[in-house]
Parts: structure tokens; sequence; C-alpha cells
């Protein structure tokens, strides 16, 4: 029988999550100078005396400040949606991926069965990745439509893993399944060209 063909993608469609922002030197260097000022501001305040009450209710104020999701600007969306957001996702399906190489490569009685157990763990892999990735909160248009374009490659994938299955039983899944492959690589590529897009357009350059 035709042997199982499983190409191993190590989470290609979530490429991209160690940005670095072109030109931020000046910026950060502004932020340390601001913290630096805060920090100042601070202590001058201990000195004068404040009571701990205050300084609690202030501390209080502060919290209730942070940013709403609605809030954020684009830039900072996008780099919160690829550096947070999108971090245990890329980790679960590095894993998956992992799993299903060491189970091609550890030697078996019944190498079939154990194929298909690997491919079954991996299909469920991809089915919670596929329900994380859903539970993810974007407010811009772009987003969604980034976060949807990686929903339909995790679908793809899982689709492309079936097959893989079938195929242990059924040789003639042979060219559905390369079919398959082909169509993950163009949603892949889909998702890349307009993540690159927007991380041009934010000022942001991937570091390889």
């Amino acid at each position: 029988m035709k042997s199982v063909l499983v190409f191993v993608l190590l989470a290609f469609l979530l490429s991209g999550c160690s940005l670095m922002k072109v030109g931020t030197m000046n910026s950060s260097n502004e932020e340390v100078e601001d913290a630096e000022a805060a920090s100042t501001d601070e202590e001058s305040t201990e000195d004068k005396g404040i009571d701990q009450d205050q300084k609690t209710e202030g501390n209080e104020e502060a919290k209730d400040d942070s940013p709403k999701k609605a809030s954020m600007a684009p830039a900072d969306e996008f780099t919160r949606f690829i550096e947070e957001d999108m971090s245990d996702i890329s980790v679960m399906e590095y894993n998956v991926q992992v799993n299903l190489s060491q189970a091609q490569r550890e030697p078996a009685e019944d190498k079939d069965q154990a194929m298909k157990d690997a491919l079954e763990r991996a299909i469920a892999g991809y089915e919670q990745l596929s329900m994380k990735m859903e539970a993810i909160e974007v407010e811009s248009d772009e987003l969604v439509k980034l976060k949807q374009e990686a929903i339909e490659g995790f679908s793809i994938y899982q689709e492309y893993l079936i097959l893989n299955r079938e195929l242990i039983d059924d040789p003639s899944k042979d060219e559905e399944m390369i079919a398959k492959n082909l169509e993950y690589q163009r949603a892949k590529g889909t998702y890349q060209s307009h993540l690159e897009d927007l991380a041009d357009e934010y000022g942001y350059s991937f570091e390889q």
C-alpha cells in the first residue's frame, strides 16, 4: 500500500509572531524617560506625606484608566493580536505538529494503526486550535479578516489530515489529499500576505 504523506507545516499559518518595530529606538527612550519622570513624581508625592488611603485610591484610578480593546489604536491592537492573543495558539500548533512528526518516525508493530491514532490526535488538536482562535476578540475589520483567514487555514489543514488518515485504508484518496494540501498552501499564502501587509502598514518588520 502507499505510505501516508503527512506534510509537516510547523506553525506556518501563525508566522510573524516575532515583530520588530521599525525606528522605535527614539520612542523607546521617550517611554523610559516618561517612566523615570513618573517614578520621580511618585517619590516626590510620597515625600510630601500623602497618606496611604490617597495612594491606594490613586492606584485604583490608574487601573480603571487601562485602555479598552475598542479604543486601542490599530497598530497596538495588531501587536497585541500577534504577540499576545496568538502566542498560545502558536505553541499549541507547534506541539501538535511535533507529536505528529514523532509518530511518523517511531517504530511500531502496527504502523498503520499507530499513524491512524497519531492523525486522530492531530485532527482533534486542530479542532481545539480553531475553537481557541474563534474565542479571540478583535475589533478592527482588518484583524477580523485575518482571524477568519487563520480559522479557514486550520479547517483546511484539518481536512487534509482526515484525508491522510483515510489514505491508509484507501489509496484512491491520494489525489484528493494532494489537492487539499494545495488548497491549504493557497490559504496559508493569503494569510501570510495579509499579515505582512498589515505589519508593513503599522511599521513592523519580521525577524527571521
